[in-house]
């Protein structure tokens, strides 16, 4: 059997846990302790972070907070708003140890005794698989498959990537070939073309002007966007910490960027978290294809194993893919209240399925 400690804080305690070098984990950078710590200071909710042992070994760490919507309490992952991924932290080493049985035995226990606390269940933005292990809040749940992420998979060097891709996909190797002929070109409309890379704390901590363009295109589009003060707040913290690395790559002419990037890497991997293409005379070049293109080099180069494309199923994703991973959302009520906020939410799921 499992058993599970429950934390209601980021306690010394906790903070060690997620830090043990005992155990090796998989997950993402939104189940990073420092993220954690940072998006939980601007972001009021009651924390439930919960630790499942078996024989007194970590087999998984559940990130939950309490989030209070007006007059309904839900239970749901840390930082639900801002992170692209909400997940489980899982050992390395689940696969062998998991027992379905168990797991849900135990995943009821920790609901009876904290569900007093909530009206509602709401896991969003879950991935399937986590580095590869599948993920057991959607292979043991009843799930909503929602969209897709998009990811590379990194092997040797870039031509082995190009062949992979052509073997997989024609029309998206053509794709690859007409970008690279399209910087080509570019090159020989101006000579002052260049990649910058920055990853000074003094480059990076201009994040607000990053964040304001990204905010006035998601706007011109009309797309709801996360970029709030408590994001911003909370991500120009992370990046004076320190302990992650942070990158701003953009593709320049006469030194104006074209278009640009801001990401970072976290276990070996790359994550493409806010692009922006500024709108110019160049654009029929795809300035925004071209920068993929060279960060894909970039990471080849630096023995990044992994690009990740972040949330949004955008067609130009699937373009430079080798890999697909489906999301899902989880929705059980525990009140009257929550009855009839999961009957509306389900409602609004199906009729923004048929829409798209």
């Amino acid at each position: 059997m499992y058993t599970y400690k429950i934390f209601d804080s980021v306690t010394k305690e906790c903070e060690e846990i997620f830090n043990t070098k005992e155990v090796k984990f998989d997950s993402t950078f939104f189940q990073h302790i420092e993220y954690i710590k940072e998006i939980t200071k601007y972001n009021k909710s009651n924390l439930k972070i919960i630790v499942i042992y078996h024989d007194n070994l970590i087999i998984s760490i559940l990130p939950f907070e309490i989030k209070k919507y007006f007059f309904i309490k839900v239970l749901q992952w840390i930082g639900t708003k801002y992170s692209d991924y909400c997940n489980p932290i899982l050992s390395k080493s689940l696969q062998s140890k998991i027992n379905k049985k168990y797991f849900l035995v135990t995943w009821n226990s920790i609901l009876n005794d904290i569900k007093n606390d909530f009206d509602l269940v709401f896991l969003n933005n879950q991935l399937a698989l986590i580095n590869d292990q599948p993920n057991p809040f959607v292979d043991y749940f009843k799930t909503l498959k929602f969209s897709t992420v998009y990811n590379i998979n990194f092997e040797s060097d870039f031509n082995d990537y190009k062949e992979k891709i052509k073997i997989k996909n024609k029309e998206h190797a053509y794709e690859i070939h007409r970008t690279m002929i399209k910087y080509e070109k570019l090159k020989e409309t101006s000579k002052n073309l260049e990649i910058v890379i920055q990853d000074s704390y003094h480059d990076l901590i201009d994040f607000n002007k990053i964040a304001e363009e990204k905010k006035d295109q998601l706007k011109k589009k009309k797309i709801n966007n996360k970029l709030d003060y408590s994001f911003i707040r909370a991500f120009k913290n992370l990046i004076q910490l320190k302990k992650t690395k942070f990158y701003v790559i953009s593709l320049n002419i006469e030194g104006k960027p074209l278009s640009r990037c801001f990401g970072f890497v976290f276990n070996d991997t790359f994550y493409y978290y806010i692009p922006i293409v500024l709108s110019n005379s160049f654009d029929n070049y795809k300035p925004g294809k071209i920068l993929i293109i060279q960060i894909i080099k970039w990471c080849i180069k630096n023995n990044i194993t992994k690009f990740d494309f972040g949330l949004g199923g955008e067609k130009y994703k699937k373009y430079f893919s080798n890999k697909e991973i489906s999301l899902h959302r989880y929705l059980e009520a525990f009140s009257l209240k929550g009855s009839i906020i999961y009957f509306l939410m389900l409602l609004i799921f199906k009729i923004k399925k048929l829409w798209l």
